[in-house]
């Protein structure tokens, strides 16, 4: 049947197994042909986070600039009103100064703010050692969110919820998603483990955390 017929089983390796084809991403020229089966795409940080980032200094930089060459980058979904977030900050600050320290290309982390406001956000973004989405972005004021919007956020102003946030299934806080630098995919994820139920134990990181900040601890 047409079911089962060649159309079908061909048509995901059609587009690309043409000898006479050619492979583009982003109008940058890839490969042609067979070789485009194993080219892939270089992942578009702007695409994903937005145009720009902050910077540690308050200067927007493009965010493709700023994650270039970068081996991992973790999205740091956190919140100042969120005390397991105030706990995780000083280790999950001190731990990736180490990992810099020994290798600047290592990890770059992105901050994406939860914070109540924007003036709470740069209080909390104030001097730290990594970028962060511009409050706004994440939070979708006079635009879609693409951080985590808090429940009650959502219900009292009928928010839908971020992008980042549904695609990772985000369902608290504070959550670290580590992907890799070159094709954007998941490399490590649900890493943060409890250390108690009190949240001034904070938290430690699980065996499955990056194996570069495992050995910066």
């Amino acid at each position: 049947g047409s079911r089962s017929g060649s159309g079908r089983s061909r048509s995901p390796v059609a587009a690309m197994d043409g000898t006479d084809r050619r492979t583009f991403h982003n109008g940058t020229f890839l490969s042609y042909g067979d070789q485009a089966a194993v080219a892939k795409p270089k992942h578009s940080w702007s695409e994903m986070l937005g145009p720009t980032l902050l910077k540690a200094s308050g200067e927007s930089a493009p965010t493709d600039e700023v994650l270039k060459g970068k081996r991992q980058v973790a999205l740091y979904f956190s919140g100042s009103w969120c005390p397991w977030c105030r706990a995780l900050a000083p280790k999950f600050e001190s731990t990736i100064m180490k990992v810099k320290e020994a290798d600047p290309d290592d990890t770059e982390v992105v901050y994406i703010p939860a914070d109540a406001d924007a003036e709470a956000f740069a209080a909390s973004f104030s001097g730290k050692p990594w970028p962060a989405m511009p409050y706004e972005r994440s939070q979708g004021i006079d635009q879609p969110p693409v951080g985590f919007v808090r429940k009650k956020i959502r219900e009292e102003q009928g928010k839908p919820m971020g992008t980042l946030q549904e695609k990772y299934k985000l369902t608290a806080l504070p959550r670290i998603v580590v992907l890799d630098g070159e094709t954007g995919e998941v490399k490590n994820e649900m890493f943060l483990k409890e250390v108690s139920d009190k949240a001034a134990d904070g938290h430690e990181f699980a065996p499955n955390a990056p194996v570069s900040w495992l050995s910066a601890l």
